[in-house]
């Protein structure tokens, strides 16, 4: 299962593997030098602070490690269990997710082995054309957790009943409507009322 001591270990060894410290590995990703500081693991009230999907993202691209490389620093391979998460493309998640919020074995590609998410339920869309831009391009094929609790700052995929889907960050949800930050600056937030949202579910993991 995924933990917070593990994700954080495999993000030294990747580190480690680049003769880099955490600090350097942070810079070479374009984060804050202290990003990934011990000090800042953990916050002053004792709660866990898990590295945010995007930082993850950054840091594979940076080093050219793949989302699967990333895997078996956090879960060695051989060891502890593994799923196998359906596979399917961006223009097909559109009216294809169940109630159980996964999708319907008649869009499943494949499927995809992670480690053991724990309770979580995840899926993967691989990105078709422009669809998920500017945050995505075609060929991606992201993790999605549509029960994963939602946090500001999350990177959210989002399925509108009335037809299209978008990647955004989320700045706010209530029960009424969720708020998606603009990707573009001067570019106006999106406000979505809740009524027109199909699905929503946060983005875990992405590979570029």
């Amino acid at each position: 299962m995924l933990s917070h001591e593990r994700i954080w270990s495999a993000i030294d060894d990747l580190a480690q593997r680049n003769n880099l410290t955490a600090s350097g590995l942070a810079k070479r990703a374009g984060l804050d030098a202290t990003s990934f500081n011990r000090s800042k693991r953990i916050s002053p009230d004792g709660r866990k602070r898990w590295p945010s999907t995007e930082s993850v993202a950054k840091i594979l691209a940076a080093t050219g490690a793949t989302l699967d490389d990333f895997l078996r620093l956090v879960e060695p391979r051989g060891t502890g269990s593994r799923i196998a998460v359906p596979l399917i493309g961006s223009e097909t998640a559109l009216g294809h997710i169940g109630a159980n919020g996964l999708p319907g074995n008649g869009s499943v590609l494949e499927e995809m082995e992670l480690p053991d998410l724990g309770q979580e339920r995840c899926f993967a869309i691989e990105v078709r054309g422009g669809s998920l831009t500017p945050y995505y391009r075609n060929g991606d094929v992201l993790v999605v957790s549509p029960t994963a609790a939602l946090r500001k700052g999350d990177r959210v995929v989002t399925c509108l009943g009335g037809g299209g889907i978008l990647a955004a960050e989320l700045k706010r949800r209530t029960a009424r409507a969720a708020e998606l930050s603009s990707p573009l600056p001067g570019e106006p937030d999106r406000v979505i009322p809740a009524a027109e949202i199909a699905w929503m579910a946060r983005v875990m993991w992405v590979r570029h």
